[in-house]
């Protein structure tokens, strides 16, 4: 089966868009830590101000003229991409729950009851380890990761406007690092394996197929990713400990936050797993929302505890960790068809899943 040239066309405009845009910059605060000792000198709402998403109508109206041709199975899933898409523009632009609600329900990341119960009944644990390196020290292992697997096309960026420590933008072949975050030990290994051997490989592996968004990642695609990403975490032995009591005490304040502002949300984590989360899980979760004092949630996080259970007994059943490799696709993906087809190929499979 061959790809229409319409098809092809969407995809390359889809994909300058992701190209242009470095959307994690206005999804996150830039005003981060002053917020943080606001809110504990007593202020309710921490003060959180972002980037204005000045870019969003002209982005939008330039989605509004990509019309895939729905007759070809890739043509439907790029309709998809560009619908998840246009929803999180708005999400940046309008910053309102309901904005944010719409982006959720579309993404499938609110948790459903029984992933509620089984975040509810993990086992806790802490790693006690001391953060002893620092970001410059992560930055050259990751560097040589990148070098050593064939990404030297690769840069790394520090980007003091972040909410994780690192971050992948398949994008533009760009790892971000917070310059201001420290790290373990083990967090060496670890992040090679998450974010080099399943982030950036397997957007490598889809520059590959003939269609970018292979690259930038498929409708649906994120709970796959993070979730073989934490896999390979567990794999190579670097999984820090008490990963999935935090994800689940996470999995809970998603839950919560869909009801409560930033204050009692960040009291009821308290409350149930201790004050050490308490603020860094209520920053993540309300990030983005114009007003974090309102009930309303990012809900984005909810990917990696439900995406490590299903890649799990995915790979455990004996199913090719080949096909998940073939870029950025998600388990509920029609692969198999696809190669089938002729449509994609099979990519190198990174040495930790070998």
């Amino acid at each position: 089966m061959s790809i229409p040239p319409a098809v092809l066309q969407v995809d390359r405009e889809l994909h300058t868009l992701f190209e242009r845009v470095p959307f994690s910059r206005y999804l996150n605060p830039v005003n981060a830590r002053e917020a943080r000792q606001a809110f504990r000198a007593g202020r309710d709402v921490p003060p959180l101000r972002y980037h204005t998403a000045t870019w969003a109508d002209a982005e939008l109206g330039r989605l509004d003229r990509l019309e895939p041709p729905e007759d070809h199975p890739l043509g439907q899933m790029l309709a998809r991409g560009i619908h998840g898409t246009r929803l999180f523009i708005l999400a940046l632009r309008d910053r309102t729950p309901e904005a944010f609600d719409r982006l959720a329900r579309n993404s499938n990341w609110y948790p459903d009851e029984e992933t509620l119960e089984s975040a509810r009944g993990e086992v806790r644990d802490r790693d006690t380890t001391p953060f002893s390196l620092s970001a410059a020290v992560m930055v050259e292992a990751l560097e040589d990761a990148l070098r050593d697997r064939g990404l030297g096309d690769w840069r790394i960026e520090l980007d003091p406007v972040m909410s994780a420590r690192v971050l992948v933008d398949g994008a533009k072949r760009l790892l971000r690092v917070s310059p201001r975050a420290t790290f373990r030990s083990r967090d060496v290994r670890r992040l090679v394996v998450h974010e080099v051997e399943v982030h950036a490989i397997r957007s490598a592996n889809g520059r590959a197929q003939p269609l970018r968004i292979f690259s930038t990642g498929l409708p649906g695609s994120l709970e796959t990713e993070e979730g073989l990403a934490l896999y390979a975490e567990e794999l190579s032995g670097s999984a820090s400990p008490g990963t999935a009591w935090r994800q689940g005490v996470v999995v809970q304040a998603v839950d919560w936050a869909r009801r409560m502002g930033f204050r009692e949300l960040h009291d009821t984590i308290a409350e149930n797993a201790g004050p050490g989360l308490a603020w860094g899980v209520s920053e993540r979760l309300k990030r983005g929302l114009a007003d974090p004092g309102a009930p309303g949630v990012y809900a984005k996080d909810v990917v990696y505890y439900r995406g490590h259970r299903r890649v799990k007994a995915y790979l455990e059943a004996g199913k090719p960790v080949k096909d998940l490799f073939v870029g950025k696709v998600g388990l509920d993906d029609p692969v198999s068809e696809w190669l089938d087809a002729g449509l994609i190929t099979h990519q190198p499979v990174p040495a930790t899943f070998r």
